[in-house]
C-alpha cells in the first residue's frame, strides 16, 4: 500500500499545528496556556459573519451560536469570512483554515454555475 498520501496528510497537520502555535505566541498567548487549552479542548473556533459598525458578528463553528465582539478585540487584519481561534478571550486568525474554507466555497460556487 502506498503510504505517501497519509504521510502528506500528517505533514500538513504538523505544518498547520506549527502555524497555529506561531500565531498564538505572536498574540501573547503563552506556550503553557496553549498546551493546556489544547488538552482541555478549550479552544473556541469562530467564523466572521459580518461587521456592524465597530462590532464583529461571529458564528461559533461548533454550535452555530452568534457572538458579538468589539472589532478592537480582534486582530487588525480580520475580515468577513476569516476563521478565528479563541483562548481566554484572545483571538487569532487561522490563516490556513481560512484559505481552505474560502477555496471550498469558491469551488461550490463554481459548481453551481457549471
Amino acid at each position: 500500500m502506498d503510504l505517501g498520501f497519509f504521510n502528506e496528510i500528517g505533514k500538513s497537520i504538523a505544518d498547520t499545528a506549527q502555524s497555529i502555535a506561531e500565531n498564538w505566541l505572536s498574540q501573547n498567548i503563552g506556550k503553557d496556556e496553549l498546551e493546556l487549552a489544547e488538552k482541555l479542548d478549550a479552544i473556541e473556533e469562530y467564523s466572521v459573519d459580518r461587521f456592524e459598525d465597530d462590532i464583529a458578528v461571529l458564528e461559533d463553528r461548533k454550535t452555530g451560536k452568534i457572538k458579538n465582539i468589539s472589532q478592537k478585540d480582534l486582530p487588525d487584519n480580520v475580515e468577513e469570512g476569516s476563521i478565528l481561534k479563541c483562548i481566554n478571550g484572545k483571538f487569532v486568525i487561522d490563516e490556513e483554515l481560512t484559505r481552505n474554507e474560502r477555496a471550498k466555497i469558491k469551488e461550490q460556487m463554481d459548481n453551481l454555475w457549471n
